[in-house]
């Protein structure tokens, strides 16, 4: 089977979308452009494709009549090497990046914390229990699953020689279908007995949910190789069409009035689970696509995102790697008009890692060729982040007057900009009401005008409830504490922010 290179475009694609939303998700950032990176076609992501096409290409490879049974074996264990590497020298890379923040970039440590956990607190264990893929900081949880992934090909392979493919992939959906029952958390206890000393940090996808995506696509690159699949169908294709048409349409609120909207899509879309429409929807779209590419394979093949998408495990780790390098400098910026722009900016590093890539398989790039890139590359964001730092100041929010000291509390922090009755582009978070009195941090905010609310959302629906009157009826708190004689006004609850300061917010 031939190279496609509209799938090395599609890889490509995905690697781009990833990357533009880490880089908006690291630095609690907000973007209108994820209405076309986050999700665009229905209830799946780039992610959920990423692995998918992952398993397609190793079936295909790995399936080949000239290789035997042992070479096959080599061959994937080989691989897993090879992205273990990858994944450990990314770790040693981020680790570095956290100790010099905190001694250098003390204004960046808490928010490169919310994604690695312990690091500075727990060096050793942490390095350790990432190093054996038991502990996986945010963003380093799709190279673990690979590196399984390519350990079982071998025995999938013999499995499907052997024409037991319907009996492999219907463990598979077996397993899938139980996975909830079997996800890391229930593990954890068993974690703990080795790594009792800090809590870990979990695999945000759910490895034998997600298995399903490896196994079934490396048996449609196993059947395409050995050409045993005949998948076209008029009928099938009409099907899929109308199922990816209806999700999109439900996904982008066209059933709204009938009570039918993206959360509760995502109820039956879980991610991390790999809900049943998940799967559905990421089935019939892999149809489509196919459909188009056996028709026109020139269609979407685009050379600029085929170049990233021929070096995928590098430029895969290199988008790990200047997230977190990123992740302050981006947070520091996240609420400026040119955010996105920088984001984007960032984004198109992709094409150097690709061209690093291309150079070192070359044998054009010496060991001191990459030392002097890392070098680099460091002192670019120290210099960067150290710059971003001088611009913003940290918010300290306490809540005083609390009656129930059970219910969450959510702060919510709105840029003057924003609408009180919408999504609030500063900060959104729930805490405890110990936290509150203790007092919370919003760190590094800009210069400019910001409002505060904060209520106890008592019937849990995820805003404050008001009555006919526009009056709140769970027990609220605003910035500058005004009396509320109607619906909140955003003049008289901003307040100007240019240096660190502490907002006490009287409960009502």
């Amino acid at each position: 089977m031939k190279r496609i290179a509209a799938l090395d475009s599609i890889r490509g694609l995905l690697l781009l979308l990833m990357t533009i939303n880490h880089l908006i998700w690291v630095s609690g950032g907000y973007s209108i452009i994820q209405n076309v990176t986050l999700q665009p076609l229905g209830q799946f992501g780039a992610a959920e494709c990423f692995v998918f096409i992952s398993g397609l290409l190793a079936g295909v490879i790995y399936s080949r009549d000239s290789l035997t049974n042992p070479q096959i074996t080599t061959k994937a264990f080989h691989r897993a090497f090879s992205i273990y590497r990858y994944h450990v020298s990314c770790l040693l890379v981020v680790f570095v990046w956290v100790f010099i923040a905190s001694q250098l970039l003390p204004s960046a440590l808490p928010i490169l914390q919310q994604s690695a956990h312990n690091v500075i607190d727990s060096p050793i264990e942490t390095l350790l229990a990432s190093a054996v893929l038991v502990n996986q900081p945010s963003y380093f949880d799709i190279l673990p699953l690979y590196i399984v992934f390519m350990l079982l090909l071998p025995f999938l392979v013999r499995g499907y020689r052997k024409g037991l493919g319907w009996l492999i992939i219907s463990i598979s959906i077996g397993i899938w279908f139980f996975s909830s029952t079997i996800n890391a958390t229930v593990l954890q206890p068993l974690f703990d007995i080795v790594f009792s000393n800090f809590k870990l940090q979990l695999s945000y996808f759910n490895i034998f949910a997600w298995q399903l995506l490896f196994v079934s696509s490396s048996l449609l690159g196993f059947m395409l190789q050995n050409k045993t699949l005949h998948w076209r169908h008029p009928v099938l294709t009409v099907l899929a069409v109308i199922i990816a048409v209806g999700i999109f349409a439900a996904h982008h609120g066209a059933f709204v009035s009938y009570g039918i909207n993206r959360w509760v899509l995502y109820s039956y879309a879980d991610k991390p689970e790999l809900g049943w429409l998940r799967t559905l929807n990421i089935a019939v779209w892999v149809y489509l696509i196919a459909v188009i590419i056996q028709r026109n394979p020139s269609a979407l093949h685009i050379k600029a995102l085929s170049y990233i998408g021929r070096h995928s495990l590098r430029v895969f780790s290199w988008q790990i790697v200047v997230v977190y390098l990123s992740a302050p400098l981006l947070h520091n910026l996240r609420l400026e008009p040119y955010y996105i722009v920088v984001v984007i900016v960032i984004s198109t590093s992709l094409w150097f890692a690709a061209w690093l890539s291309e150079k070192k398989w070359a044998n054009k790039t010496k060991i001191q060729h990459w030392v002097s890139y890392v070098t680099v590359i460091f002192l670019i964001a120290i210099t960067t982040n150290y710059v971003s730092a001088q611009a913003v100041s940290p918010l300290t929010i306490k809540i005083s007057n609390l009656v129930d000291s059970k219910t969450l509390i959510t702060v919510l922090v709105y840029d003057e900009k924003d609408d009180l009755n919408g999504r609030a582009t500063v900060h959104y978070k729930k805490y405890s009401p110990q936290q509150v009195i203790k007092g919370i941090t919003v760190e590094s905010l800009p210069a400019g005008n910001y409002a505060i609310l904060a209520f106890q959302d008592k019937d849990e629906n995820y805003y404050l409830t008001r009555n006919n009157d526009g009056m709140p009826v769970e027990y609220f708190g605003l910035s500058n504490n005004p009396v509320l004689q109607g619906s909140l006004v955003m003049e008289q609850i901003k307040f100007s922010h240019h240096k660190s300061q502490t907002q006490t917010i009287n409960f009502y």
